[in-house]
């Protein structure tokens, strides 16, 4: 709850507020500088149609060199990355959902490096005093972005995106610990729409020497080509999720799938990881299934890969 909203904090030029969130980001970021080989054990809570125990495991050695086994529920994972290639096996067509927003929030520090920030406010939540650094986010206006730090250590607290005065998605972090030169959360929180999807809890991080057996891919594994300086698909042109005008407007959800692009640009899967009912799915499907892209390209060769294309229908 928001205990109360002060005026702006002494203002910094945006040159100090860039380099204020580029520390506090790389301080977080287990992979930048790091001293040496590590192990990373998370248990956490998912929901999906029921809340979900899971555990996670991240055996890592360097960027291009590591090993993650992903359990939640009945879904099992097991990832590799050893130079440009990542090897995943899996008892599912594709990752679960709530997989993948795991991982992306254990890597919260990761993408703010490449954020530019606008201004900053002071303000306390919960009774924690926090600096909150406005980002340019590109596709969404002024003021749907914000990465909050605690006042005095600089530790990122809150990762708040706004999509739409319906949409948002929230991201805390607190119970913060030293691990050799950075600092990482204990415990990390993913809430959509005021409801909470994750909570992770970090009950292993040491450093220990890493297997280079783990590097083997696994038997029967799908292999993507994952290059340094990789361009992702994006599509030509925008996508259609026109709902149809027959369509009942008080009707609303998000959609969830994962998209298989290929060489050529084209779709050639399209899996569901969250509905929102007959209609609306059918009108996410549609669109994506007559979509043309500019594939993923390693340098000048194309890459097939996968991404999550997320669609929120307002109800009226």
């Amino acid at each position: 709850m928001l205990l109360c909203a002060g005026a702006p904090a002494l203002a910094q030029s945006d040159s100090d507020l860039q380099q204020l969130l580029i520390s506090a980001s790389q301080r977080s970021q287990l992979a930048y500088n790091p001293s040496g080989p590590y192990v990373l054990d998370v248990d956490f809570v998912a929901q999906t149609n029921v809340p979900e125990r899971g555990h996670m495991t991240l055996k890592w050695e360097a960027n291009d060199r590591w090993w993650r086994q992903t359990d939640l529920g009945d879904f099992h994972q097991v990832e590799v990355k050893n130079g440009e290639w990542h090897y995943t096996s899996r008892n599912a067509s594709f990752t679960a959902l709530r997989v993948t927003d795991l991982i992306e929030l254990l890597q919260f520090a990761y993408g703010a490096t490449r954020l530019t920030a606008r201004k900053e406010k002071h303000r306390t939540e919960n009774g924690v005093e926090m600096n909150c650094i406005e980002v340019d986010h590109k596709g969404l206006p002024e003021g749907s972005h914000e990465i909050c730090l605690r006042t005095g250590s600089n530790d990122i607290l809150l990762d708040n995106l706004q999509f739409s005065p319906n949409v948002q998605r929230r991201a805390q972090f607190s119970d913060y610990f030293d691990f050799g030169a950075h600092r990482y959360p204990r415990k990390l929180e993913l809430i959509e729409d005021s409801s909470k999807v994750i909570t992770a809890n970090v009950v292993n991080l040491q450093s220990a020497p890493f297997d280079e057996s783990l590097l083997a891919p696994p038997s029967g594994a799908v292999a993507r080509r994952e290059c340094g300086g990789m361009k992702h698909a994006m599509p030509i042109k925008s996508f259609n999720f026109q709902r149809p005008l027959s369509a009942d407007k008080r009707i609303g959800g998000t959609v969830a799938v994962t998209v298989t692009v290929q060489t050529d640009g084209t779709v050639s899967d399209v899996q569901f990881e969250e509905t929102a009912g007959q209609m609306l799915d059918a009108v996410t499907l549609k669109a994506l299934r007559s979509a043309k892209f500019a594939p993923s390209m390693c340098g000048s060769e194309p890459v097939v890969s996968d991404f999550i294309v997320r669609v929120d229908f307002a109800a009226h």
